[in-house]
């Protein structure tokens, strides 16, 4: 068996964890359908989030994705406590995904304990981020603020948080990007939400207080708004993920999806992605209006030519 990322793959699993791996490629190759979809390729991704008044974080991921022949769900839990520090859990167990009733969000993640309700603060907001004959991007903020209630264990915890979707009919790693910048912020009087895409060309989408704004100057530790004078200056002081995060996901997978990586280009599979928790300044006119926190990332899908 050969796999374009061969060398990535025995670096970063090491030669015996590697060889597992294929080993059970080779296992699982006439593993039967679970999906009908017509696609080859097909994930709907769910992330939800909740930041307390300490500034206590809690990330969490749903999501079940189709490829080929197979079917994955997959669910992950990072928290971050300031007297903890950072925890994560992942899971490839049956996963529930969301449910929507009217303005509010159910999930339980049983595989961890955990259970938690998002009521919107705000109006939801959509947009398709990529639209081609192979497929789409779709993009669905549900909330983007949310007041959140969590059981952890036995454990309660409120704070504010945000809840999107993610539809893919397409492989990302078709998607033409060389940078991807995402983010929310949220205080008690505003929400700023913020993506902005470098491919063949510059993308960008950004709201503040559900208007949709263009020409925004996205940079990972400040958002300007010219139009309004404003700008969110963020400090970056909590780093949730510093790592080749897809490509640790994809040695997990491989498990389950046999020739996975086989099908990504080299530049996808093996991206640097950081993830910052943030305290953010939000300034107009240079004066300071109000503070919150933020949650923001940054992926380099060309690390090497940096």
């Amino acid at each position: 068996m050969n796999f374009p990322q061969e060398n990535f793959l025995k670096k970063y699993c090491g030669k015996s964890n590697y060889s597992r791996l294929i080993n059970k490629c080779y296992c699982m190759e006439n593993i039967q359908t679970k999906s009908d979809s017509p696609n080859d390729f097909f994930l709907q991704k769910w992330f939800l989030d909740c930041i307390t008044e300490d500034g206590d974080a809690m990330i969490f991921y749903a999501a079940k994705l189709k490829w080929k022949r197979w079917e994955v769900p997959y669910s992950s839990w990072l928290s971050y406590n300031a007297k903890t520090g950072l925890t994560q859990k992942s899971s490839y167990q049956s996963v529930k995904l969301p449910e929507i009733k009217d303005d509010v969000i159910y999930w339980n993640g049983k595989t961890f304990k955990v259970s938690g309700i998002w009521k919107a603060l705000a109006s939801s907001i959509y947009d398709r981020i990529y639209n081609s004959e192979e497929g789409n991007l779709d993009w669905n903020c549900y909330q983007p603020m949310s007041k959140v209630h969590l059981k952890v264990n036995d454990k309660e915890i409120t704070g504010i948080g945000y809840a999107e979707e993610l539809r893919l009919t397409i492989a990302p790693w078709k998607i033409p990007m060389n940078e991807l910048r995402w983010g929310r912020y949220l205080s008690q009087e505003n929400q700023l939400v913020w993506i902005e895409l470098i491919g063949e060309k510059k993308q960008q989408w950004t709201w503040f207080n559900g208007e949709k704004i263009e020409n925004v100057l996205i940079k990972d530790d400040t958002i300007t708004i010219p139009s309004k004078d404003i700008c969110l200056e963020l400090d970056r002081r909590i780093v949730l993920e510093a790592e080749k995060k897809i490509l640790k996901v994809v040695r997990d997978l491989l498990t389950y999806l046999p020739y996975f990586n086989k099908a990504m280009t080299t530049n996808f599979l093996t991206a640097d992605e950081f993830k910052w928790l943030s305290y953010g300044v939000l300034k107009k006119s240079g004066k300071i209006i109000n503070s919150g926190w933020a949650i923001h990332e940054f992926i380099d899908f060309n690390p090497s030519k940096k």
